[in-house]
């Protein structure tokens, strides 16, 4: 799978980093392994996005995700995502995915925000 997990149980911080060309079946393997289940309520997450091919993925797919997202009660509404990300369709993503979410899961769901620094998203994470 492209995405690579660690977990910093200490700070309570879910790394994901993308490494390869991701698929839809990739993300919902993610969405599995990562946000399906309790283990990891309460924590943010730093999502790296920059190592990542894109290409395939696009919009009605991320309509898809933040629908199911929207479903998850395993997930902290309290807690953040970071996506860092490059300039182009990785923004315009995000952007996006960003709108569908206040959309579908209204006032329910984590923050979201994109940064084009691991530097930034991380301060941003450890903002209380």
């Amino acid at each position: 799978m492209p995405i690579q997990n660690s977990v910093d149980t200490n700070e309570r911080i879910v790394y994901s980093t993308c490494v390869g060309k991701m698929s839809k079946e990739d993300f919902i393997e993610y969405v599995k392994e990562i946000w399906s289940h309790g283990d990891y309520y309460g924590f943010n997450e730093l999502f790296d996005v920059t190592r990542g091919d894109w290409s395939e993925f696009n919009f009605s797919y991320l309509i898809e995700v933040a629908k199911n997202a929207a479903m998850l009660r395993t997930i902290d509404p309290e807690s953040k995502l970071a996506w860092v990300v490059l300039e182009g369709k990785q923004r315009e993503l995000t952007e996006f995915y960003k709108s569908v979410k206040l959309l579908t899961q209204g006032n329910r769901s984590r923050s979201l925000e994109a940064f084009y620094s691991k530097g930034d998203a991380m301060r941003w994470l450890r903002k209380k």
